[in-house]
């Protein structure tokens, strides 16, 4: 049982490490991980949260990321006992936690829950009806990957134009827009009167209820940032709700990998980065096979190493059936189809490997890569 005890305030600490700005209540920009959109959360229970790459904690958690990084471990009392040794002679503030009555992190509320119902079903309709301008490139671009009108359909994908979300609040009577732009300002979607996903195909994170637990976006504007999530909420495993526990489970990286595998029949969940949270790990406990699908380049494969070191259960896919301009699975979709793509996939899934061979084949192909950059 945890005793209550006096700490260094958190604020105090962020302000004079990294933030000279920084408010509880409030998001700043990760110190982490790179990122422009701030996703550390600060909340007033002396606990923080990072929306984006999952690290969170208390002060102390803060403190022994910024000095060890991802070696930090809260429980290992020679890194512990150094933090402490760092602050507690300090000037920082410090505040009294009372452990039995600290509160959990906030779940998402109803109202934003209805917001995120309402905003993936109006760019749904904005995309398959070609009522928003737009919606007509981010159609032909799905085409263009390989992306079919089942899919789009059956996995609710949309079209965030520039006024999308303001028009269906015109179809609403005016007592009821108010209380509708108020929620989808209040969940992130509108900011300074602008729509947050501005011009960008939307992939809602749904469950077999159809429940929508995150939106992310990706731009149609290639001099964009490529992804956003929905700001303050924590990323979940792309399409883990639809997969079925009793099949092997296939991991990506990237957003439309995880859908171009998901048409081919397969039970598929996508991290939509590298960095793979603690909580996206422990989601994954009733899945027996895991099986690493990555992308053909070193930080997509040096990133699978890591989720195999972590979840060690985990096979990898060598990307070696991935060639020309080719450079994941949905490129292959793209340029060779539907057949072929399965048919490269099934013979590499019988040729899986445990994460230390795999680094060992990445090593010769970075290797040999540097070789040939080297010759031209």
């Amino acid at each position: 049982m945890r005793l209550n005890a006096f700490k260094p305030d958190l604020l105090t600490v962020v302000r004079r490490t990294v933030n000279p700005n920084a408010e509880y209540g409030r998001s700043i920009c990760c110190p982490f991980h790179r990122e422009t959109d701030p996703s550390l959360h600060i909340f007033e229970n002396q606990s923080w949260y990072c929306f984006g790459c999952g690290k969170g904690g208390d002060v102390y958690d803060f403190l022994g990321n910024l000095r060890y990084g991802d070696s930090w471990d809260n429980r290992n009392k020679e890194m512990f006992r150094e933090i402490g040794k760092s602050v507690d002679n300090s000037v920082f503030k410090k505040v009294y936690i009372d452990y039995n009555t600290k509160t959990q992190e906030p779940e998402i509320s109803e109202e934003t829950k209805e917001a995120f119902q309402w905003a993936a079903k109006a760019y749904h309709q904005a995309l398959i009806s070609g009522r928003d301008n737009g919606g007509d490139a981010a159609r032909s671009y799905l085409y263009s990957r390989g992306i079919t009108d089942k899919t789009i359909r059956k996995l609710k994908i949309g079209y965030a134009g520039r006024s999308v979300l303001h028009k269906k609040g015109l179809t609403l009577k005016p007592e009821e827009r108010t209380a509708y732009l108020d929620k989808m300002k209040n969940a992130g979607f509108i900011k300074y009167g602008k729509e947050y996903f501005f011009n960008r195909i939307i992939f809602p994170n749904i469950t077999k209820s159809g429940d929508v637990l995150t939106l992310t976006g990706r731009a149609l504007n290639p001099e964009a940032k490529r992804y956003l999530n929905i700001p303050n909420v924590r990323k979940k495993l792309y399409l883990l709700e639809l997969a079925d526990p009793e099949n092997d489970l296939y991991i990506t990286e990237s957003v439309t990998d995880a859908v171009s595998l998901y048409q081919l029949g397969y039970s598929v969940a996508a991290v939509n980065g590298t960095a793979m949270s603690k909580q996206m790990k422990a989601s994954l406990e009733a899945f027996k096979k895991i099986i690493i699908v990555p992308q053909n380049d070193i930080p997509s494969m040096n990133a699978a190493c890591s989720w195999c070191e972590a979840i060690p259960r985990c096979k990898i896919m060598l990307p070696e059936y991935i060639d020309g301009e080719e450079k994941d699975v949905n490129d292959i979709l793209r340029l060779e189809g539907e057949h072929t793509c399965a048919s490269k996939l099934r013979t590499a899934a019988d040729n899986l490997l445990d994460w230390s061979a795999y680094a060992e084949k990445v090593r010769e192909k970075y290797l040999l890569w540097s070789e040939n950059e080297n010759q031209h």
